[in-house]
């Protein structure tokens, strides 16, 4: 059983309550760009609303100052309209509007609070007990019965309204953050074996952070390094990719990280799959080059169809998966091939799967993948990323504070 409390255990039937959502979406020309997040949020909004409580939705937008920080106010009429509830907007996190907006909520309607973010104390850098000090918190807290978080894409930051309020209220985590922890315990804690992590991408520190961790852990049988990371393990192993592949990974000091991935090798050498062939962009297009016939003088762009053929049988015997990055330009076909291939093996693999990484889901639509096929799709970033290495996150710990603080009490 968890140590954080769910809906199932906190009565919120006619109570109001705080609810911390992770909307923070991509802005273009002063509007929303992107709605994934406030899809997944109008789900949580819905299933909670429903059980006759007043939600008081809280989130943020970017970082003051930053080019992406912006009101709340479209976020929440996005919201209300993909949850099918109404959902009002006041300009203000506390204040004499916001308490009447609050006050005015009837069970099953929500409320909307302005960015977090506008106010300086929620990124200010202190303890949670600090943060549930802070003014803004405090008022906050007056004015709702229940918190909940939501904001799983957000737990790994130490900020007020995500680790304050469980000091004051009684906390649980929303249906979004439940199912997150759900399945990354299913996929990290205890996989089934054999357990393997396609690692892709463009941050290949990432990925080194991921297998340094779970292979030390023993959670990690086997690593399918495709992107930046396979390119860097293949020099590592003494490969010469060709000059434009080399100037890319100098330029983006990729080579800097060459002596982790070395050690790695000397110790793990058995589990870390590299790729067998690659596709190199040629004036003729798309040209598979066996690794051992390498340099280029085109540029790696891909996987090739050897090592997909290769990394699919080892999927389809796997009894876990972790699924991060993409395995090449899968923005740009033909170098779209590795990404979408892996992602329709793991598709067909009966292993449980668990795909993580912006670029990652983004891709699915791209390749008409549905979340359903697969064991569960993540938007979060930074927070996998933690979890997935074994860092506690913030938010997380301060559900299970609460829980041990008003256990008994509910």
């Amino acid at each position: 059983m968890p140590d954080w409390l769910t809906l199932d255990d906190v009565p919120v039937r006619g109570k109001t309550v705080l609810m911390r959502f992770d909307i923070n979406s991509p802005i273009e020309h002063g509007r929303i760009a992107g709605t994934e997040r406030l899809e997944d949020a109008a789900r949580s909004l819905k299933e909670v609303a429903a059980r006759g409580s007043k939600v008081v939705a809280l989130g943020h937008q970017g970082r003051k100052g930053g080019e992406d920080f912006a009101s709340l106010r479209e976020h929440a009429s996005l919201l209300g309209r993909f949850a099918g509830v109404e959902v009002g907007f006041v300009d203000e996190v506390v204040g004499p509007k916001a308490s009447q907006a609050i006050h005015g909520l009837r069970d099953g309607q929500a409320l909307m609070l302005e960015n977090v973010r506008g106010l300086d104390d929620e990124t200010k850098k202190a303890k949670p007990e600090e943060h549930a000090r802070a003014a803004f918190i405090q008022a906050l807290a007056k004015e709702a019965q229940v918190y909940i978080c939501d904001a799983f894409s957000a737990a790994h930051r130490a900020q007020a309204s995500l680790v304050g309020l469980p000091l004051l209220l009684p906390s649980i985590a929303g249906p979004g953050m439940a199912r997150e922890l759900i399945a990354l315990d299913k996929a990290t804690s205890n996989p089934e074996p054999p357990s393997v992590y396609v690692l892709g991408g463009a941050k290949p520190e990432d990925s080194i952070a991921v297998m340094e961790h779970n292979f030390g852990t023993g959670k990690l049988d086997t690593a399918l390094l495709t992107g930046l990371v396979g390119e860097l393990f293949l020099v590592a192993r003494g490969n010469e990719l060709g000059k434009p592949t080399m100037e890319l990974l100098e330029r983006r000091k990729i080579l800097d990280l060459q002596p982790a991935a070395e050690k790695l090798l000397d110790e793990h050498d058995d589990g870390i799959v590299t790729p067998i062939d690659v596709a190199v962009k040629t004036r003729e297009g798309r040209q598979e080059v066996w690794v051992e016939d390498l340099p280029a003088e085109g540029p790696v762009l891909d996987i090739g169809k050897e090592t997909l053929a290769d990394f699919a049988l080892t999927l389809a015997d796997a009894g876990s998966i972790f699924f991060n990055g993409p395995a090449g330009l899968y923005e740009e076909p033909p170098y779209d091939l590795g990404t979408r291939g892996l992602l329709e093996a793991v598709k067909d693999s009966p292993a449980f799967s668990l795909i993580g990484g912006g670029h990652t889901t983004a891709s699915l639509a791209k390749f008409g993948l549905r979340e359903q096929d697969f064991g569960h799709v993540s938007l979060a970033g930074g927070a996998l990323l933690a979890y997935i290495t074994g860092e506690p996150l913030p938010a997380v710990e301060a559900l299970k504070a609460s829980a041990a603080k008003f256990k008994g009490r509910l």
